[in-house]
C-alpha cells in the first residue's frame, strides 16, 4: 500500500488530480494520511515504524512556508531517508501549495487586483490561502479543492509528478 502524507484537503485535490493525469484509471491502492496541517504530517512520520516502513511506501508533501531551507532540513531529521518527501511550491523556493496555484492565475484579473489593492490599502500581508479562497470563490464559485479538480492544465507540476510516479512503479 501506498499512503501520501498530506497538510490538507487542498493537498489531498491536487494529488488526485495529478494522479489522474497519468493514469487511465483512479488508482484504488494509495491512501492520504495526515489532513490536518504540519502537526499532523509531523507526528505521522515520527510515529511510523520499522515494520510501517517496510511493508508499506510512504511520501510527505509539505508546505515551505516562511523557509524552504528550514522546512527542508526539517524533513530530513525527520525522516532520516526512510521516505520521500516533496515540498511546495516547487521544492526549492519558499511558499505553499497556494503560492503555486496563484502563479498560474493572470495577475491582470481584476480578482487578484482588487485583493492586492485591499492589502496594499490596509498595510497587512494576507496569506496565499486567504487570495486563492478568494479568488476561487468569487470568479469560480468553487473552493480551492473544488477548483482544482476543474484545471485543464497542471504546470509547474512535473518534479512532484515524476516523483509520483516513481512511488506507483
Amino acid at each position: 500500500m501506498v499512503y501520501i502524507i498530506v497538510e490538507g484537503i487542498t493537498d489531498k485535490a491536487l494529488i488526485k488530480r495529478i494522479l489522474l493525469d497519468f493514469q487511465k484509471e483512479e488508482k484504488k491502492d494509495f491512501e492520504f494520511l495526515g489532513l490536518k496541517g504540519i502537526s499532523s504530517v509531523k507526528a505521522i512520520i515520527k510515529n511510523l515504524t520499522e515494520h510501517d516502513l517496510s511493508q508499506n511506501k510512504y511520501f510527505a508533501i509539505v508546505d515551505a512556508d516562511a523557509s524552504f531551507k528550514i522546512r527542508n532540513e526539517e524533513m530530513e531529521s525527520l525522516t532520516k531517508g526512510n521516505l520521500e518527501f516533496y515540498i511546495f511550491p516547487n521544492h526549492k523556493d519558499n511558499g505553499d501549495l497556494e503560492t503555486l496555484l496563484l502563479s498560474n492565475i493572470d495577475k491582470e484579473n481584476s480578482i487578484i487586483k482588487c485583493f492586492d489593492e485591499y492589502q496594499r490599502c490596509v498595510n497587512k500581508d494576507i496569506d496565499s490561502k486567504a487570495k486563492l479562497y478568494a479568488y476561487t470563490t468569487l470568479q469560480c464559485h468553487k473552493k480551492p479543492e473544488e477548483y482544482i479538480e476543474t484545471l485543464d492544465k497542471l504546470t509547474n507540476f512535473d518534479t512532484l509528478k515524476q516523483k509520483l510516479q516513481n512511488l506507483f512503479n
